[in-house]
């Protein structure tokens, strides 16, 4: 395996931790929540260094009838996420900054909205480079597969469908996500509004490990339905292939 995989793989963990640990700013400490961001904006960028000529060739041939679809969606999906991953960001420095209830609640929901919106994202980028990265962990460790290894991976997969949609019920992931996009649309102008407490948060300190089970396994639905969508899209491609090749 060569050092830029490994650069990947490792800078990869590293997003997904510290993009964990936003989702709950009193997990270790408003300072490192906001340190932490900025971080998380180096790698990002450190991230499209990395895949720089991929980057550049797509971006110049986006409308090319050659590109395929699945190429276009991961470019579209990783555009998307980086927009709003710098929506966060920077919404993240408003609040801080805003003058009135109206603003901060308006700048809050961005915040929290994009940050929804970015796990999905997240799911759906993993799941299309499934393969890339279960490839790479193979050859790191060296696992063969087998039918005991589809057999396990399988129930893992079950699993973590059954917990992630069920994580996505109970935190009402959806309507949230909604409802959070829906206020920023009907904010955009400055309204002249009178308001409680600015403070969000929350009293309990939380886990690290509660937090990275109730988002990660939201994060895993994404990308599970999207790398078996994929998958079947491949296969039914190859159906339509073969079957377009008999009849000729």
């Amino acid at each position: 395996m060569n050092k830029k995989n490994i650069t990947k793989i490792i800078l990869d963990i590293a997003m997904a931790v510290l993009f964990i640990t936003f989702f709950k700013k009193n997990l270790i400490s408003m300072k490192f929540h906001m340190i932490s961001g900025i971080v998380f904006g180096i790698f990002i960028l450190v991230h499209m260094f990395l895949n720089r000529k991929w980057i550049a060739n797509i971006s110049m041939r986006l409308f090319d009838k050659k590109i395929k679809f699945r190429t276009k969606l991961s470019y579209i999906t990783s555009l998307i996420l980086f927009i709003s991953i710098i929506a966060i960001l920077f919404s993240g420095v408003y609040i801080i900054k805003a003058k009135t209830y109206d603003r901060v609640m308006f700048w809050k929901m961005v915040h929290f909205g994009a940050s929804y919106l970015s796990i999905a994202l997240i799911g759906i980028h993993i799941g299309l480079y499934w393969n890339w990265v279960m490839n790479i962990f193979k050859k790191a460790f060296k696992i063969k597969s087998s039918n005991v290894t589809k057999l396990i991976s399988s129930l893992i997969v079950l699993v973590t469908l059954a917990l992630g949609s069920y994580t996505i019920y109970t935190q009402n992931y959806f309507t949230k996500t909604y409802a959070c996009i829906e206020y920023v649309a009907q904010h955009i102008v400055p309204q002249d509004l009178e308001g409680g407490s600015s403070y969000y948060g929350e009293s309990e300190k939380p886990s690290f490990i509660d937090v990275a089970s109730t988002y990660g396994s939201i994060i895993s639905v994404f990308s599970i339905v999207t790398y078996y969508s994929d998958k079947a899209l491949k296969k039914s491609k190859k159906a339509d292939f073969k079957s377009t090749k008999i009849s000729a």
